[in-house]
């Protein structure tokens, strides 16, 4: 953290939390009225100036106040003491919510991102756990019609992955049966994340020897694989940021939607944060350049032997204290009630 006196921590300070309050500039004679400094206007100014030169705030345009900049955030952020207290009936609200023994762990998931985009005002995202850790279980064909079937792999902590597939004509029930338990014998046991393409041609090629048709059966089954090994990501309250001025163009929110749907890129923000604690990225911090204009706010979670990761998204002037709080409360509680449901 950049070293500054008691007087530019309490300015900066200030600064940050005015303009996060009112999206102005803000200027020195207001800053030190709200930063309650007894100082002369000289130096105060003297104090911006230096902050600026700094690089930790700036001027837009013509304006004769300041804003933080990226990095004068990361200060701010870097030397927080503490994050704003979620009140008790929050808390409650919360744990009663995730809690709920009828909801499977997919609506959990669903529920956290919702309570967390409300609670907080910005978008949530969030990383479900893939089934890379899981074992598979069973491999099921079940007949559907003719020329269709329900193809659905278990696994061993029961969740199931289903879809349709074509069949060619003279498919019967038998066959179907058959290869189901040919292919269970063979992948029973195997860790879901280690089943890699080449994997399943190794140990499925006997199992699909003189049988063309179970090709696609074989080609279902690893995108279904590869799907389910990504982490899944849901996206809450988006319409939140459009309140925001920072996304008030029409330029500027189409770029920020259209990086909310780029889920590999989410994936991988989501995927380097630390088991531990609550980070933080800023602006030019993101390595995702359509969404340099937020800052992301993350924690992870764990469902059972898997991690998920929780997050807010919102402007680079955000509401820090609240936003740190929110998430670490959110992810022990989705944490919790994941345990609870194992």
């Amino acid at each position: 953290m950049m070293k500054l006196d008691a007087r530019r921590r309490i300015l900066l300070r200030t600064v940050v939390e005015e303009h996060v309050r009112t999206a102005e500039p803000v200027g020195s004679e207001h800053a030190a009225l709200r930063g309650r400094l007894r100082v002369s206007p000289a130096t105060i100014r003297s104090a911006l100036a230096s902050m600026e030169e700094l690089g930790l705030l700036t001027h837009p345009h013509t304006s004769a106040g300041r804003i933080p900049t990226d990095r004068g955030y990361r200060v701010y952020v870097d030397m927080l003491p503490k994050a704003d207290p979620l009140s008790s009936s929050a808390r409650q609200k919360i744990r009663r919510r995730l809690g709920d023994p009828a909801e499977e762990p997919g609506d959990v998931v669903n529920d956290a991102a919702r309570m967390l985009a409300g609670m907080t005002g910005y978008a949530s995202v969030v990383a479900a756990p893939g089934l890379q850790e899981q074992m598979f279980g069973s491999l099921h064909l079940v007949p559907l019609g003719e020329q269709r079937a329900l193809a659905v792999i278990a696994t061993d902590s029961g969740a199931l992955q289903g879809h349709s597939i074509e069949l060619p004509e003279g498919v019967a029930p038998d066959d179907l049966e058959h290869l189901s338990r040919a292919i269970t014998h063979r992948l029973q046991g195997s860790r879901v994340g280690d089943l890699t393409h080449q994997r399943l041609e190794q140990v499925l090629g006997e199992a699909c020897h003189h049988h063309r048709w179970l090709e696609e059966v074989k080609a279902w089954l690893w995108r279904n694989l590869a799907q389910g090994i990504r982490p899944q990501i849901r996206v809450a309250g988006a319409r939140h940021l459009l309140a925001e001025p920072e996304f008030k163009s029409p330029d500027r929110a189409t770029r920020l939607f259209e990086a909310l749907e780029d889920e590999s890129a989410l994936v991988g923000m989501l995927a380097a944060v630390p088991d531990e604690g609550v980070w933080i990225l800023i602006g030019e911090e993101n390595p995702h350049e359509q969404l340099r204009a937020c800052s992301l706010v993350m924690s992870a979670y764990r469902a059972g032997d898997r991690r998920g990761t929780i997050a807010i998204l919102g402007p680079t002037r955000m509401r820090y204290r609240r936003a740190v709080t929110a998430v670490r409360f959110v992810a022990e509680s989705l944490s919790e009630a994941m345990r609870s449901s194992a």
